[in-house]
């Protein structure tokens, strides 16, 4: 087998994008190169490495393992080729710091950096937004992944009141679910109306934006009602849910464990950005920008949507996109 590192790239934008004009589009190159790169990477491995049909190009088993191995021989060049240039270049720093909401992504990071950069990694892990965005604009970090949540008539990834010359590009859209009580009542249904939670109390995670009250105030209004909610530490406020005495807003990816479940609500009155921030002009260039969205936006699709009840409330939505083809300041995830 004598695959390019062409045809590894090919293959893997397939894969990351599920079709061979999305994957086209992420690397810049015409469908009928995209086509004839594909072609020979079959010939190369001796089969079919992609299933065409309605939801795109699925890897075959063969194109499965092929991509795997693609991965690991392109984020091998891509290490080896950010150290190299990183003792070019005196300039570029030597460890690179990036404040953290909380989140699933985060312990990806510091896997993916230094990969990117050849460069050793700092998280910096803190609940809120606006504190990791200062820390950025005053240089004091090089990047920061953080989440919001639009409330409505607010583009999914803009987020207000930054300082300095700020970018960002959004990593993933997604619905927050409700987390109750294994024993509530709507805990066995595949989804709810929020109105029907209209007499629940909310805990909101402790040290968290206003956005996300604000969000929640307005989604209940909507549904007719008003909405009792409070902060709580994180295992205490787990511990009520699991009685029965509470609930609270939960990614869709997030592990569960016993007498606790996911409830999806209808029409995704709640939903979480996630967005990675630079500093224009900063010491990050943009093709490690540009590599390190890419390997946040693999894990979301291949680790963290890959959980039983994210990856079957995604197949009964396929109208939802959570992340963008392309680094962006603005997605939005219905087609």
């Amino acid at each position: 087998m004598a695959l390019e590192l062409r045809q590894l790239r090919v293959v893997t934008a397939i894969a990351d994008a599920g079709s061979l004009t999305a994957a086209a589009q992420r690397l810049g190159m015409a469908q009928p190169s995209v086509s004839q790169a594909l072609a020979q990477a079959e010939r190369a491995a001796g089969g079919p490495l992609f299933r065409r049909g309605p939801r795109g190009a699925v890897p075959t088993p063969l194109g499965e393992t092929v991509v795997g191995h693609a991965r690991a021989v392109l984020d091998a060049m891509e290490g080896m080729a950010a150290a190299a240039a990183r003792h070019l270049k005196e300039d570029r720093p030597a460890t690179v710091r990036v404040g953290c909401a909380p989140g699933l992504l985060v312990a990806h990071l510091s896997a993916a950096l230094p990969l990117v950069a050849g460069s050793d990694v700092q998280i910096i892990t803190a609940a809120g937004t606006a504190g990791h965005l200062a820390a950025l604009a005053a240089g004091r970090t090089e990047a920061a992944l953080v989440t919001h949540f639009p409330v409505p008539g607010e583009a999914a990834g803009a987020v207000g009141g930054t300082e300095g010359a700020l970018c960002g590009a959004v990593v993933a859209v997604e619905p927050l679910f409700a987390g109750v009580s294994a024993r509530h009542p709507l805990a066995a249904r595949p989804e709810a109306d929020l109105a029907e939670l209209a007499r629940e109390r909310w805990f909101l995670p402790p040290g968290s934006d206003d956005d996300l009250g604000a969000q929640l105030t307005q989604a209940c209004r909507r549904a007719g009602h008003p909405v009792a909610m409070r902060g709580a530490d994180h295992a205490a406020a787990l511990a009520l849910v699991r009685e029965g005495r509470a609930v609270m807003p939960m990614l869709p990816g997030s592990r569960t464990g016993r007498d606790l479940v996911l409830l999806p609500l209808r029409g995704e009155p709640l939903s979480i950005v996630t967005v990675l921030h630079w500093r224009s002009g900063g010491p990050l260039p943009e093709e490690w920008i540009r590599s390190l969205w890419e390997h946040l936006v693999r894990a979301q699709r291949d680790i963290i949507e890959a959980a039983p009840v994210y990856r079957t409330w995604l197949l009964a939505h396929p109208y939802w996109r959570t992340t963008p083809l392309g680094p962006a300041a603005v997605h939005r995830p219905r087609g």
